[in-house]
């Protein structure tokens, strides 16, 4: 079937309207693209208190016109549309800016990958300024992100630790998510998000297609729920290796996949917060000062995770898991990085119970092992680790006892220069640069050794 254009629209994306149904709990976002016609997004929002929602309506109201600009993003990714306009409230500067820099470098891998070079037209201008936020009274407890993998496990247990009160949040209605969720013993958050099913079959039709800053959405959705549901923390678990970029183009500017999941872009989304949504509301990563490999340091100690766990994003297609027989797909960014960085950790028996095979006898995956060393190519644009943190994690197995006579342990040892015990320290221990509220039992949390 042909998706014709809409004429509905004279502008390039037009950001339509949104509405809540406060009785259903849906929240509908409409946009509309010049080229190819409108889009709707829905979210639905169960068992809404009707009466806190009134009372602090306003302040739900400013939560969700983020959530309705940054999901934009989905359909005007379509066709980059060179101009962008408001039909209901227009952000102001700052939230203009917020949402410049987060497309500009959210989209940048597309733009990569489609050779269009940095979206420097993607500029959206805002009024000159904003009412301030209302008072809002929120409960001192956590929503706390889960995606099924080490990290938001690791913060999951040193918040139930620290007698956090918390419930897990997630977006959509993963079953993986849902069954790793259930192991924790913690109430469960699940907010439905539908796409509309026309991005689909534009896509068909040659609409760009590619990564989009995600996390900066399900960060959006959030906070919504905060509000709605009385929490005044979301929580969410990006490490400081997320701030290191795969490739800078000539342009002189940074491509990171994980631009949504920087300290960078998690400082500008707490200032939009609380300069125009709730001042009591905090979104943050509680792992913000580790690297991915004290991470999962601190993950191997959770042995009665091993077999549910799994970082392997073939579980999260849109039409569903790739992974039909095991959550590791053992050809993918993803699954060698972990397996890698996981193998100094754990006995090897316990790391192929988990992956079910040996990813280092794989020689297909040679030139992946190879762009996560830095022996050659750039850092996959994948959620991974530094380079720098690989190769620590090989300067470990040259002393593991399972590991050590290993024939790709001997080869990248002959390649890799040996970590020294200085920068090995560096690359452990927790970072001061972070972002860590000071309330309750934060701070605490993440100054437990790693």
């Amino acid at each position: 079937m042909s998706v014709q254009p809409e004429q509905n629209s004279s502008q390039g994306f037009l950001f339509k309207s949104w509405q809540f149904n406060q009785q259903s709990g849906e929240l509908t976002c409409h946009y509309c693209d010049a080229q190819f016609g409108d889009f709707t997004e829905t979210f639905i929002f169960a068992n809404v208190d009707q009466a806190r929602y009134l009372k602090q309506q306003k302040n739900i109201d400013a939560a969700i016109d983020c959530l309705f600009w940054m999901a934009g993003v989905s359909y005007y990714k379509t066709a980059l549309a060179k101009s962008i306009s408001f039909q209901q409230n227009t952000p102001s500067k700052t939230q203009a800016q917020w949402l410049t820099d987060t497309w500009q470098a959210g989209l940048a891998e597309l733009a990569h990958e489609n050779n269009l070079g940095w979206l420097d037209w993607v500029k959206i201008e805002g009024n000159a300024s904003a009412p301030e936020p209302m008072p809002c009274d929120l409960r001192q407890r956590s929503l706390v992100a889960i995606g099924g993998g080490k990290d938001s496990l690791v913060s999951i247990e040193a918040i139930k630790a620290a007698q956090e009160e918390a419930c897990l949040f997630l977006v959509g209605q993963s079953e993986f998510i849902l069954s790793v969720a259930e192991k924790t013993n913690l109430p469960i958050m699940s907010i439905q998000r539908q796409v509309d099913k026309k991005l689909a079959q534009v896509n068909q039709q040659g609409a760009y297609n590619g990564h989009i800053p995600i996390t900066a959405i399900n960060a959006c959705v959030a906070v919504v729920a905060a509000l709605l549901y009385d929490f005044d923390s979301v929580v969410f678990s990006n490490e400081r290796s997320a701030d290191v970029g795969n490739l800078q183009i000539d342009s002189g500017q940074w491509i990171n996949h994980q631009y949504s999941k920087s300290l960078a872009y998690e400082r500008n989304w707490q200032l939009i917060i609380k300069t125009h949504v709730a001042e009591a509301l905090d979104c943050f990563s509680l792992l913000r000062p580790f690297s991915e490999l004290a991470i999962i340091k601190r993950f191997a100690s959770l042995e009665k995770y091993f077999a549910h766990f799994s970082s392997c994003n073939r579980n999260f297609h849109l039409t569903g898991s790739q992974n039909a027989n095991h959550h590791w797909c053992g050809i993918c960014p993803k699954c060698a990085f972990v397996f890698l960085c996981l193998a100094p950790f754990v006995s090897r028996q316990q790391l192929l119970d988990i992956f079910q095979q040996n990813l280092f006898d794989n020689k297909s995956l040679s030139g992946l092992f190879d762009s996560l060393l830095g022996i050659e190519g750039i850092k996959p644009f994948e959620c991974v680790g530094e380079q720098q943190e690989c190769r620590l994690a090989v300067t470990m197995l040259r002393q593991h006892p399972d590991w050590q006579d290993h024939p790709k342990i001997i080869a990248w040892s002959k390649i890799i220069p040996t970590t020294t015990e200085q920068d090995a320290m560096l690359l452990m221990q927790p970072s001061s640069d972070h972002n860590i509220p000071a309330k309750r039992n934060f701070r605490q949390v993440i100054q437990h050794e790693t």
